[in-house]
């Protein structure tokens, strides 16, 4: 059997799978959306209502108001890339239903916790894909606005290949717990491409700059000092989602949850009332009282 990420035993998930039920670690807290307590989940509508009409406005409006950059001095030019996402507007429209409709369904009671877990991961791992769709056109558009396409191709290059080195870090680290050996000796094709655009990224940062001032390809506009202050919205763009692999442990941690439910909660000593809920926690020990006279 290949020693996967995904196809270690239930006495290797223990070596990464933390107990949901004492000591988990506090990202690993899903919020209301993972509650029993439909109370809980029934509140989970505000924040609905109030992130989906703000994931909206940034990443729907916002692309399609390629005329607002006017009133903002030196911005004129840059504001326009924004308009180069408006292609984004069926994803996240998309999103934000599939979105809103998880959590309308987990309103409604689930059989175990099992189930009640892997909703509010769902929900969790949905939110942040909506984040990072409805700041991809003020982050990225507006770098693209300030540094043009050879300088945002660099930048997303850049981006993209610390990303993918980090979670492919993150990957071989979970392997060797998992398995206690490394899985794979040599770095990974990621790791290789990062390692060697950092040796050069002093080249890449000069060529950028270059760019902008003097050379102008794949630009618009005149030049402005404001393309230097927007290169960091890349940046902070990617560093966010270089950020988010932390989560990597929790999803993993969930999946072997989910794959070795029932072998966990005899672990765990999980209680039924913990498992199924107070209601159907008292109709099995009432169940248990008959069965027992």
């Amino acid at each position: 059997m290949r020693k996967t990420l995904l196809n270690a035993s239930f006495e290797e998930s223990n070596r990464i799978t933390a107990n949901l039920f004492k000591g988990a670690p506090f990202w690993y807290d899903t919020g209301g959306s993972g509650s029993q307590k439909i109370a809980a989940r029934l509140f989970n509508i505000i924040p609905l209502i109030m992130f989906s009409v703000l994931f909206y406005a940034l990443g729907v409006l916002l692309p399609m108001n390629t005329t607002a950059g006017d009133v903002l001095y030196g911005l004129e030019d840059i504001w326009m890339g924004i308009g180069y996402f408006q292609w984004l507007r069926p994803i996240l429209i998309f999103a934000i239903t599939t979105w809103s409709v998880t959590i309308v369904i987990n309103i409604f009671p689930k059989s175990n916790y099992m189930i009640q877990r892997i909703f509010g991961v769902t929900i969790l791992l949905l939110m942040l894909l909506l984040m990072f769709l409805a700041l991809m056109p003020m982050a990225l558009g507006m770098t693209l606005g300030a540094v043009g396409w050879v300088g945002f191709s660099i930048i997303c290059l850049y981006g993209m290949s610390w990303y993918l080195d980090k979670l492919s870090s993150k990957i071989q680290s979970l392997k060797l717990e998992l398995y206690r050996e490394l899985v794979v000796s040599s770095p990974s094709l990621f790791s290789k491409i990062w390692k060697f655009l950092k040796k050069i990224w002093l080249v890449a940062a000069m060529f950028m700059v270059l760019n902008i001032v003097f050379f102008r390809i794949g630009m618009w506009g005149d030049f402005t000092l404001w393309s230097f202050v927007w290169i960091i919205g890349g940046g902070l763009y990617f560093g966010i989602l270089v950020a988010t692999t932390v989560l990597l442990r929790m999803v993993i941690s969930d999946y072997y949850f989910a794959k070795y439910s029932d072998q966990y909660r005899v672990l765990w000593k999980v209680s039924d009332e913990q498992w199924f809920g107070k209601r159907k926690a008292k109709r099995l020990a009432k169940k248990r009282l008959k069965e027992g006279k």
